[in-house]
């Protein structure tokens, strides 16, 4: 009983004590050293790029093009020093012999040649410096969006730019290796005795690994690409296989062309200014027509004036000027969209551009419009392009079949369901605002077809009713064959290559013949 008596005053005094909260320090806020350094990196890197693009896009890649021209050069020299090898003209017996060090005219022609090869193997290694910059910025900035949960790497085009990355950067590896092998080769045969045995080995060896790595490079040639601007990915992009019905044209043509970190860009850019879209419209509905318009106006349809009353209703006039004011994704960016979806897919604008001339300078004829379009001369992946019109008061059940004994798929059939134009009472007069809403009407087909073979290819397209009666058709030709472009820098390359192999085996055909006994 003691004891239960000095429990239950314990918990009678415990009880009254107030026990003071536990003081709780203030934390600091957690900063993520990691995106920090990696956007650092990532500035530090670009900052390198972007000088290193200067200087290829003024000597390497465009303008000078040394890396073109250089080794042809070399070739040539070599030609030369071999018909001087034997005397030297007098003009360089007295005049420029003495200023040679009294070497003789071949081996001041191979000095030069060397020195070529020297800047020819620095030009490469600045291009090689250049795309693993690239390379690098393109992987940091894949993961610091993968770090925050976007499934980026897992997106159409990212493992098709990936390849593509990698196969520049080897093929270049691979021709400057090429490259300075023949540099070094001829450096030797110039330290040599001048009756040293092995300098003519050498120099055939040297020879053949210039004319093979130039051959690589022609062969080889490849798109160059860059993270500085944001446009810079686009050719290292490929866009998806399409067998597709088209609800916002411009959008999906477009938008298909677009590299994947650009997406991401643009998608956040559109977001941000998305509480600035009028009542009444969507942000889907603001980039269809955006990208229409830019096309219209690009083409001279519409002026600047035109251009931004069509986008008034939707957004207000300093929005407007913020949208192609961005120092990234301004106007040009849009405009470099545009022109590439333009040259990828033709087809499409060029049906555009009748369809418009049809329902300007003509009265429409027919219930259902149909027209169809691709490319004329097919490189890899061909596009398929068909537009089906209701010019009617009723809507219509239509089917629509692709078929060709030349291309993959060799048949595709798409069930459409055409309704009336419908331009609405808010629709103008005007070209801009009449040719969104009946574009918006017409039902798009875009397939995607791979050539089986070389040569020339047919496609059939039947559009047909439900009962199978035909209502309208189209049969194509086109030619499946590189372009001429293609087909010249293709040869050149194997020439190039062709003659490497020439002259490496030409110094052991001696030794192959007496032992075949001829």
């Amino acid at each position: 009983m003691e004891d239960r008596d000095d429990l239950d005053s314990l918990a009678d005094t415990i009880s009254d004590v107030v026990l003071p909260a536990p003081q709780i320090e203030e934390q600091a806020p957690i900063i993520s050293v990691e995106g920090d350094g990696s956007k650092d990196r990532i500035k530090l890197l670009r900052s390198r790029e972007k000088m290193l693009l200067r200087i290829d896009r003024m000597l390497i890649s465009s303008g000078a093009r040394l890396v073109l021209f250089l080794p042809l050069l070399v070739i040539l020299l070599y030609g030369l020093a071999q018909a001087f090898s034997e005397s030297d003209p007098e003009w360089w017996t007295n005049h420029l012999e003495s200023v040679a060090w009294g070497s003789d005219l071949s081996t001041a022609i191979y000095g030069l040649s060397l020195l070529m090869l020297i800047a020819d193997t620095a030009m490469l290694l600045i291009l090689l410096w250049l795309m693993s910059i690239s390379r690098s910025i393109f992987s940091l900035e894949s993961g610091e969006l993968t770090r925050l949960g976007l499934t980026f790497e897992s997106s159409h085009g990212y493992a098709e730019m990936r390849a593509t990355i990698d196969g520049a950067i080897r093929q270049i590896g691979i021709t400057m290796l090429l490259i300075s092998l023949a540099a070094v080769l001829l450096g030797v045969v110039l330290w040599l005795p001048e009756d040293s045995t092995g300098s003519p080995f050498l120099f055939t060896l040297s020879t053949g690994a210039l004319l093979s790595g130039h051959g690589v490079h022609m062969v080889s040639d490849r798109q160059r690409f860059n993270t500085t601007e944001p446009w810079g990915m686009l050719q290292a992009f490929s866009p998806p296989i399409h067998p597709a019905l088209l609800s916002r044209p411009f959008t999906d043509v477009i938008r298909a062309h677009v590299d994947p970190l650009l997406a991401v860009r643009m998608s956040e850019y559109l977001s941000s200014i998305e509480p600035s879209i009028r009542e009444g419209s969507s942000r889907s509905e603001l980039q269809e027509t955006l990208l229409h318009l830019l096309y219209l106006r690009r083409s001279s349809l519409i002026d600047e004036t035109q251009f931004r009353s069509a986008l008034e209703p939707m957004l207000d006039r300093a929005t407007i000027d913020r949208l192609f004011n961005h120092p990234e994704l301004g106007e040009e960016t849009w405009d470099r969209l545009l022109s590439r979806a333009r040259s990828q897919c033709a087809p499409f604008f060029r049906i555009h551009d009748r369809l418009r001339m049809s329902r300007i300078s003509a009265s429409p004829s027919g219930e259902v419009w149909l027209d169809v379009d691709m490319e004329n001369l097919v490189v890899g992946q061909a596009n398929l392009f068909a537009f089906v019109l209701n010019q009617g008061d009723s809507p219509l059940d239509l089917i629509l079949r692709v078929q060709t004994p030349d291309f993959r798929p060799q048949e595709c059939v798409y069930r459409l369901n055409a309704e009336p134009i419908n331009l609405g009472s808010e629709v103008g007069d005007e070209l801009y605002s009449r040719l969104p809403a009946l574009i918006s009407s017409t039902r798009i087909i875009w397939q995607s077809l791979l050539p089986s073979a070389m040569g020339e290819a047919t496609v059939t397209l039947r559009l047909e009713d439900e009962a199978g009666n035909l209502i309208s058709g189209r049969v194509l030709t086109v030619q499946i064959r590189p372009d001429l472009l293609t087909r010249v820098r293709m040869s050149l390359g194997g020439l190039f290559m062709l003659g490497a192999a020439v002259v490496v085996i030409s110094p052991f055909l001696p030794f192959l013949l007496n032992l075949v006994g001829l």
